[in-house]
């Protein structure tokens, strides 16, 4: 049966001291000590006892117990093992494995994320969520996988590294962008923070910046500064129509910010001819000095399917790339 939280047992600290586990930097250990961050993180994600919580790397278990008290069932994905055995001792033994279950593997090699939680959720209105306090160094890797699942879940919260956040919920890209399409793109100036990986996350879900986190809020304390942010993954049926699969959609993103300081023709000389080029920008009516960080999500999209269904343009699928490599290169 779960225990109600009465203001009692272990404090974060208290739980990272008495797990005697020594953080691996290398594996992006840094555990959430700070009892204020924990609560906004299960608040933004709305937990209630009716959810199912996927938590990616539950570390000494601060952020886990603070979702059981809400009520909700668990599902902890733990690389590590000696932390995962930590878990078991403690915080598996006081609530049982029906309100946390505790699986030792690493997240993104994990085979039964697609079928864990059929049966789990009911596959209406309901679906599951993810509040995680993720290693840094993965943080593109989980949401890349994790994105495009939003039959399956509905919000995503995580800690983020700020400067990554700023790239992925900057300003509104929805439909209070688009009402007024024509006025916005008179006032739109250049975005430095805009790249392929921000064209991603407004495709497939709608971001939010949730609060600032210091880095005295771990332990050890990060090289950089931290935020929590929360995504609200769309489910299929809402997604914008594209002409092709979703990686030749991203592919081709890619390459229209392969550098990203040049102008957008000049990015897409790599992927379609001139004639193509000049109808495709004057289609956007974004000007022909447009570069890649100065359009929406939507305007790639509309790019897109203009080059592949008018002009009939193959655009090959790759593998993704890390977007996170600047090109100092200006135009003349």
């Amino acid at each position: 049966m779960k225990r109600a939280f009465d203001g009692e047992g272990l404090s974060p600290e208290e739980r990272v001291s008495g797990a005697k586990h020594k953080a691996r930097r290398w594996l992006g250990q840094h555990f959430l000590i700070d009892h204020s961050v924990l609560i906004d993180a299960v608040r933004s994600a709305d937990v209630t006892k009716e959810d199912v919580i996927l938590e990616i790397g539950p570390g000494t278990g601060n952020l886990t117990a603070e979702l059981l008290r809400t009520g909700c069932k668990v599902i902890a994905v733990e690389k590590d093992r000696n932390l995962a055995k930590t878990l078991r001792e403690t915080l598996g033994k006081e609530y049982g494995e029906d309100e946390l279950e505790i699986i030792e593997e690493d997240f993104m090699k994990w085979k039964d994320l697609d079928t864990k939680f059929v049966g789990l959720i009911d596959g209406g209105e309901r679906r599951a969520k993810v509040v995680a306090n993720i290693p840094y160094n993965i943080t593109t890797d989980i949401l890349k996988r994790l994105l495009p699942m939003g039959d399956t879940f509905e919000d995503l919260v995580f800690m983020f590294q700020e400067e990554v956040a700023r790239r992925l919920a900057t300003e509104e890209r929805g439909e209070k962008m688009i009402e007024n399409a024509n006025e916005v793109k008179k006032k739109k100036k250049s975005n430095s923070d805009f790249r392929a990986m921000s064209v991603r996350t407004a495709y497939y879900s709608e971001s939010r910046y949730i609060r600032p986190v210091a880095k005295d809020c771990f332990d050890p304390p990060p090289n950089v500064e931290s935020c929590l942010i929360g995504f609200k993954p769309k489910r299929e049926e809402h997604l914008l129509k594209i002409n092709g699969t979703e990686k030749q959609f991203f592919t081709f993103v890619q390459s229209c910010f392969a550098q990203k300081r040049k102008m957008l023709k000049n990015n897409l000389r790599a992927t379609c001819d001139a004639e193509t080029i000049d109808l495709a920008l004057e289609i956007l009516g974004r000007g022909d000095k447009v570069r890649p960080q100065e359009l929406f999500m939507e305007d790639y999209v509309e790019l897109f399917n203009f080059v592949r269904e008018e002009r009939k343009v193959e655009i090959e699928e790759k593998d993704d790339e890390d977007d996170d490599e600047d090109d100092d290169d200006d135009d003349d």
